[in-house]
């Protein structure tokens, strides 16, 4: 009888010590598992963040490198603007950067037959720019901020050129754009930044690019 009992005992521990064994791995399976999905939703961030980063740098360049003019507004339609030249600006808030481009296109509405057709080069005033007869053509202002878009329930970075609104990147809160010009007012630097998605950390990732400005006008 007491051998019995004995062995039910020695079984009952062997029984419990498994259990504890089982809950053990189990939770270690559990506890990987989730490290696991937060390192790939990191990552997925991450990659997410650095795409929105070059793309916003790209289009910001691509117009800067063919602008006439570079400023800031705190206006949303970007009038009254302060000429930025050997100084930084953060766009974000009310702060905008008003880009100013050489007319091009004879005409901007769509349905004129010359919405397509360039105007010719014209040389007037110690410059060559595009125009009609001997003037030169007015400038085209586009317009890039930072702003919420209620039809996108998000903070997203904005192009406006004319009525026209493209949409760069959106869910934008993390993303902070500067932009700094050279005193000669020829070259200047973008610089796109975001804090790193990863656990604990307060790393800012930043990117930059050196744009030269080959068409700016100084006088």
């Amino acid at each position: 009888m007491k051998r019995n009992s004995r062995q039910q005992a020695v079984t009952l521990a062997e029984m419990l010590i498994s259990m504890v064994g089982s809950t053990i791995v189990v939770g270690a399976l559990l506890l990987s598992s989730i490290e696991l999905q937060r390192s790939l939703h990191t990552s997925e961030s991450y990659a997410a963040n650095q795409a929105d980063q070059r793309r916003l740098m790209d289009c910001l360049s691509r117009d800067l490198r063919r602008a006439i003019g570079v400023a800031t507004a705190t206006t949303v339609g970007g009038s009254g603007g302060v000429k930025l030249s050997g100084a930084s600006a953060t766009i974000e808030g009310s702060t905008s950067l008003v880009v100013t481009l050489p007319g091009y296109y004879q005409s901007n509405t769509p349905t004129d037959p010359n919405f397509d057709q360039p105007m010719p080069v014209v040389a007037a005033s110690n410059y060559v720019d595009y125009g009609t007869g001997n003037q030169h053509a007015p400038g085209v202002i586009v317009i890039f901020r930072k702003e919420y878009i209620e039809s996108e329930d998000c903070v997203c970075f904005v192009r406006l050129e004319g009525d026209a609104q493209f949409i760069i990147v959106r869910n934008a809160d993390n993303l902070h754009l500067n932009v700094t010009m050279d005193p000669d007012g020829r070259s200047g630097t973008v610089a796109v930044t975001f804090l790193s998605p990863r656990h604990d950390s307060q790393t800012m990732i930043a990117m930059r690019d050196q744009v030269l400005l080959r068409n700016i006008r100084t006088d």
